[in-house]
């Protein structure tokens, strides 16, 4: 920096070499594969994709199983680089959350046939801008049979991937699906129930989609749920009526956890959903929640996000 006489200042940017860049996320990763070389957490180190392909080559990371990179500055590119990796084949566990994807990556991920992260079972991609089309690609992908948790919450999940959840046969291990705050509509859900998913699933979170009273019919009328025992769908639109399906229904009767708070139901529908004489599992069930600091109202990268609703209901 120079300092001009006058007051003004004049910054000279300063970008590192790659070699610099990978000396000084070597020195970063090293002590912590050296205290527990299974996991490796690097959340907030300000990663893109020099050091995306920095992380991809360096040898000693083959024995990580579980790789956190939330919160950094990977886009699209670096997406695909990371799939790509050869010393990353062994991960069981990514988390992407809040990072600069916007969907393109996913999609060439998908269609890639050099992709090296086949024995996956935790995937997070939520908090970036993945759009529909790129998270149904996804899901119609054939690289991702040991999936058994996804997470693509706070992103543009619609109709689209709705209609791949209830087609895609590529998912066979899938257990945990979480999409809150989504966009999916009453269509959508039509064809959501159509497939096996809907059978595999042990936790489903669709808090803060759209579901009103016809969605909450066709979810609670569904002929499927066998394994379903967690199911969050938070500040959504449905009311009495939704109430009233949801306490009426006998194939979401496995339930033992069930989160239905700031919907537009009152006491009739609290009732409905209360003395259900077919949700008779159920050990947890939330039916009111408070607005405070941690209630997960403000999405910090994506405000316009608070929820795909009228924001008058809140």
């Amino acid at each position: 920096m120079g300092i001009v006489r006058g007051g003004d200042a004049e910054y000279e940017e300063f970008e590192p070499s790659y070699e610099e860049k990978a000396e000084k996320l070597e020195a970063i990763i090293k002590p912590l594969l050296e205290e527990n070389p299974g996991s490796l957490k690097l959340s907030g180190k300000y990663i893109a994709t020099d050091e995306i392909n920095i992380i991809g080559n360096y040898s000693p990371i083959k024995a990580v199983r579980s790789l956190d990179l939330s919160d950094n500055q990977i886009n699209d590119e670096a997406l695909k680089s990371l799939f790509e990796s050869d010393n990353l084949s062994g991960l069981e566990e990514l988390y992407l959350q809040i990072n600069f994807l916007t969907g393109n990556g996913l999609s060439e991920v998908a269609k890639s046939e050099n992709v090296k992260l086949k024995n996956l079972k935790v995937l997070v991609l939520s908090d970036n801008r993945l759009s529909d089309s790129s998270i149904a690609e996804f899901l119609n992908s054939t690289h991702f049979q040991n999936l058994e948790s996804l997470d693509v919450g706070w992103n543009e999940a619609g109709n689209e991937t709705a209609k791949a959840l209830g087609t895609t046969t590529t998912f066979p291990k899938l257990k945990k699906l979480e999409m809150e705050r989504s966009y999916i509509e009453e269509e959508g859900f039509i064809e959501l129930v159509k497939g096996d998913i809907a059978d595999q699933l042990e936790v489903l979170d669709l808090s803060a989609n759209k579901i009103n009273d016809a969605s909450m019919k066709i979810l609670a009328e569904a002929p499927k749920w066998k394994s379903l025992k967690t199911l969050r769908i938070s500040q959504n639109r449905f009311g009495n009526e939704g109430a009233k399906f949801l306490g009426e229904s006998e194939s979401m009767s496995g339930l033992t956890q069930l989160y239905v708070g700031r919907n537009y139901f009152d006491a009739e529908g609290a009732q409905a959903i209360y003395e259900s004489k077919t949700l008779k599992n159920l050990k947890t069930l939330i039916m009111k929640e408070e607005i405070d600091e941690g209630s997960g109202l403000v999405n910090y990268s994506r405000p316009e996000l608070l929820r795909p609703d009228d924001p008058n209901a809140i």
